[in-house]
């Protein structure tokens, strides 16, 4: 699903990335559908649906669980990116966005990061991943033992703090 800029903001492209560098690093628009984008720069290559962690800087590289409790911001790229491009990821909405599931997931579950035996950026259901993850919802069945995109919205993705909501 294509996605649009909604701010005012000339030249926003949400849906694919540049080698060159269009607008400031951490800006931030909106989109279709209540989102909000980030505009970063991959410090490597990123794979599309990946959950990514974005640096003050305005780097940008799929998320592991070490990123995640750094407390970082996060959000899921939703196209991939080459190393040095620069584009937007979604860090809220609630549209069609698309995220990589270690298998079968349903909706309701709570979200991990998978543990480090998983490439990272990818999320699981599955207790044994690491962090606990709040404000990534999954909104439809994945059924199958592969990795696979399952729908979600977001809601600023954070980690879940020992004792708190």
């Amino acid at each position: 699903m294509p996605f649009y800029s909604t701010s005012s903001q000339v030249g926003v492209d949400l849906n694919n990335t540049s080698t060159t560098q269009l607008f400031a690093l951490g800006q931030v628009v909106d989109g279709t559908d209540e989102s909000k984008w980030v505009y970063c720069q991959a410090s490597t290559s990123v794979t599309a649906y990946k959950v990514c962690a974005l640096s003050t800087a305005g780097a940008m590289g799929m998320a592991s669980a070490t990123d995640v409790l750094g407390g970082l911001t996060l959000g899921v790229a939703q196209t991939a990116f080459a190393a040095a491009a620069f584009g937007w990821i979604p860090i809220k909405g609630n549209g069609a966005f698309g995220v990589m599931t270690t298998g079968s997931c349903s909706v309701g579950n709570q979200t991990y990061v998978a543990a480090s035996s998983t490439p990272t950026g990818i999320v699981s259901i599955s207790a044994s991943g690491s962090c606990t993850m709040l404000g990534l919802y999954l909104t439809a069945v994945v059924d199958t033992a592969l990795a696979s995109v399952a729908n979600c919205v977001l809601s600023y993705p954070k980690p879940k703090s020992p004792g708190t909501l």
